[in-house]
C-alpha cells in the first residue's frame, strides 16, 4: 500500500496520549468553568428514540440564526472548527492553489492544506504579533484562492482590526477570506454581518471554548449562500450528532451564563498575568482564554516540573517565533493559585534571603539565655527555655523584647519596657559588647556562601538592631557576603510576620522572586505574606514543628541551613 505522496510532508496533530481528567489542564483552552448546567439537563432528557434516529439540524440551525442576525441559509454546521476547515479545503482548494496563511496561528490550516497539496504563502505576524496587513496585501500579487484569518489567533492571542479586515476583503474580490473566530467571545467582536456585504467572506465559529462544548463537537460556518451551498457538496451527509444539536440548543438558550463565564475568565485571566508579572515573568496578554507567557530556554524543563504537580501546559516549540512561549489556559481561581504556586517553586529565584538568629548564628547561649536570664531578674524565679521555645512557635513575638516581656506579664508583674529593654541589652551587650553576644557562633559554612554568591545575591532580614547585627557580621567575616541588611530601625515597628522587611530587601535588590530562610512560624509567614517561597529550618525530630512550618506555607524544610543548597538545585 501506498499512502498519497503530498502525505510525506504531514505531521498529524498532536493529540495528548495520556489521561488528563485528574490534571490541572491549562494546555488546551478548553473551558475552565464547563458549560450551561442547562446543557446537562437536555442532555439527560434524551430519549433512546433519538439515540437511535439520524440528527435533525434545522432547530438548531433556526436557533443560531437568529442569534446572530443571519439567515438559516447562510449557516452550516460542522463536527466542531476543524471540520470546518477541512470542508472549507476540500470545497475551494485545488492543488497547487496559493492560500495566504499569516503565522503563526492554528496549525490545522496548514496541515489540511498540504493534505490538498497547495502552494502556501507565509506571512510572518509582527514583532508584537499584531496582525501584518501590510506583508498579506503585498502578498496579493498572485490571486490566492484562500487567504486565512484566525482574530483572536491562536497562538498568539491578537486580533485584527476592523479597518484591516475590510481592506484585505476590499484588496482581494476575488479569493475566499476565511476568519477563523473561535475565541471572539473573549475579544468581543465578531465580523458575521459581514458576510452579508462580501460575499467571498467565510466566518468559522465554535461551541467549544466559550460555551465549554469541546466534547461535544460542534462548529459553524457563516458565509453567502452560494459559499454555503458549495461546501455542502463535501459534507458528510450527518456532520453533527443528536447529543450536539441537543446540547448546542441548550447552550444558546442560556446566553446569562455565557456572559457570566466570558467575565469569569477575564477577570482571572487579569489576576493570572497580575501573578506572573509578580514573579517576574514577561506576559503578553491576548484576546483570548489564554495568555502568552515567557519562560525562555527552560521552557522544557518548567513544563516537566509542572507535571509533577499535575499542571499541563501548552509549550509552543513547534513555532520558531514563540519557542521560548507556553500558551496558558486561564482557568479557577484555586486551579490558577495552584500554577502560581507551583511555578513558584520552580522558577530559579532571583535572590536568596535569611533570617539571621537561628539560621545564620546559632544564638542558643546568646539571645536564648538573655531572654531567660532578664525574665528571671524581675521575676525571682525560673523561666524554662521550653516556655521561651512555646513563644517563639505560637507566632508574633519575632522581637526578644516583646517576648521577655510577655513571659513576665503572663507571670502577673508589670515591669515598664524600658526597663526590661534596659536589663536586656547589659545581658546581651555587656558594657563594650563583652556580654552574651560573644557566646554566637556562625553556622552558614563559609564555602557554601560563596558558592551561592556566583549565583544569587544574598541577603539579611533580621528583627535584631542594625548594630548589632553589623557588629556580628564584622565579627565573624561576613559583611561584604551579604548585599542587603534589613534590621529593626528599617521596618517602623512592622515586624515579622509582617512582610514589609523582606518587601524591601526585595525592592532594593531590585528583584521579585526570592528564597526566605527562616526557624519560626513568624518567618514562614512573613515569606509568605511578601509571596516568596519560605523554607524552614527543623529538627528531623520535631514532627510537630515541622507539620506547623508546612500548614504554615514552607515549602522545604531543612535540618540546618548548611544544606540550603540541597533545595535550591
Amino acid at each position: 500500500m501506498r499512502e498519497r505522496s503530498c502525505l510525506s510532508t504531514v505531521t498529524p496533530y498532536k493529540v495528548p496520549s495520556v489521561t488528563r481528567g485528574d490534571k490541572i489542564r491549562m494546555d488546551s483552552n478548553e473551558s475552565a468553568l464547563r458549560c450551561s448546567p442547562r446543557v446537562i439537563q437536555a442532555l439527560h432528557t434524551l430519549t433512546s428514540e433519538q439515540i437511535s434516529c439520524y440528527p435533525e439540524t434545522l432547530t438548531l440551525v433556526e436557533d443560531i440564526a437568529r442569534h446572530s442576525g443571519v439567515e438559516p441559509e447562510n449557516i452550516l454546521l460542522t463536527n466542531g472548527a476543524d471540520d470546518a476547515i477541512r470542508a472549507i479545503m476540500d470545497t475551494f482548494c485545488n492543488p497547487g492553489d496559493q492560500i495566504i496563511l499569516p503565522v503563526p496561528t492554528f496549525s490545522m490550516f496548514e496541515l489540511l492544506a498540504r493534505m490538498r497539496e497547495a502552494s502556501i504563502k507565509k506571512i510572518t505576524y509582527k514583532e508584537d504579533f499584531s496582525f501584518p496587513v501590510e506583508g498579506v496585501c503585498t502578498a496579493l500579487t498572485e490571486e490566492p484562492a484562500l487567504i486565512i484569518i484566525v482574530s483572536p489567533n491562536n497562538p498568539t492571542g491578537t486580533s485584527i482590526e476592523a479597518d484591516q479586515l475590510h481592506t484585505i476583503l476590499e484588496s482581494a474580490p476575488n479569493s475566499l477570506i476565511v476568519l477563523d473566530e473561535t475565541y471572539h467571545h473573549f475579544g468581543g467582536t465578531s465580523y458575521v454581518d459581514c458576510i452579508s456585504d462580501h460575499d467571498n467572506l467565510i466566518v468559522l465559529q465554535s461551541f467549544s471554548k466559550a460555551y465549554g462544548l469541546a466534547g461535544i463537537r460542534l462548529g459553524v460556518i457563516f458565509s453567502s449562500s452560494p459559499v454555503i451551498s458549495s461546501i455542502r457538496k463535501v459534507m458528510l451527509p450527518y456532520p453533527v450528532s443528536v447529543p450536539a444539536v441537543v446540547a448546542g440548543r441548550a447552550a444558546l438558550g442560556d446566553q446569562s451564563f455565557l456572559t457570566s463565564a466570558v467575565d469569569t475568565i477575564l477577570t482571572e485571566k487579569r489576576f493570572l498575568a497580575s501573578q506572573l508579572e509578580k514573579l517576574n515573568v514577561r506576559v503578553r496578554r491576548t484576546d483570548t482564554n489564554f495568555l502568552l507567557v515567557y519562560l525562555g530556554d527552560g521552557a522544557q524543563d518548567i513544563a516537566q516540573k509542572l507535571e509533577t504537580f499535575n499542571i499541563l501546559i501548552k509549550l509552543l516549540t513547534d513555532y520558531e517565533s514563540l519557542s521560548p512561549y507556553a500558551r496558558i489556559t486561564v482557568r479557577t481561581r484555586s486551579e490558577n493559585i495552584s500554577f502560581i504556586n507551583a511555578l513558584k517553586s520552580i522558577l530559579p529565584p532571583e535572590a536568596l534571603l535569611f533570617d539571621m538568629d537561628g539560621v545564620l548564628v546559632d544564638v542558643s547561649e546568646s539571645y536564648i539565655r538573655t531572654i531567660q536570664e532578664t525574665a528571671e531578674h524581675f521575676l525571682t524565679e525560673p523561666v524554662t527555655l521550653e516556655e521561651i521555645q512555646q513563644y517563639k512557635e505560637k507566632g508574633g513575638y519575632n522581637n526578644d523584647w516583646n517576648l521577655t516581656e510577655a513571659l513576665i506579664t503572663s507571670r502577673g508583674v508589670h515591669v515598664e519596657k524600658t526597663a526590661i529593654i534596659t536589663q536586656f541589652q547589659d545581658i546581651y551587650r555587656g558594657i563594650r559588647w563583652d556580654g552574651r553576644i560573644h557566646h554566637e557562633q556562625w553556622l552558614l559554612d563559609e564555602d557554601i556562601i560563596q558558592a551561592l554568591r556566583k549565583t544569587l545575591p544574598l541577603g539579611i532580614v533580621t528583627g535584631r538592631p542594625r548594630d548589632e547585627a553589623l557588629y556580628t557580621l564584622e565579627r565573624f567575616g561576613m559583611k561584604d557576603c551579604f548585599e542587603v541588611l534589613i534590621a529593626l530601625e528599617d521596618v517602623r515597628g512592622q515586624q515579622k510576620p509582617h512582610p514589609c522587611g523582606i518587601q524591601k530587601a526585595l525592592n532594593t535588590l531590585q528583584v521579585k522572586r526570592a528564597v526566605y530562610v527562616g526557624d519560626t512560624i513568624d518567618d514562614i509567614r512573613a515569606a509568605c505574606a511578601a509571596e516568596v517561597l519560605p523554607i524552614g529550618i527543623v529538627s528531623p525530630d520535631d514532627a510537630s514543628r515541622a507539620e506547623s512550618f508546612s500548614r504554615a506555607g514552607a515549602v522545604h524544610l531543612i535540618p540546618t541551613v548548611n544544606t540550603i543548597m540541597e533545595v535550591l538545585q
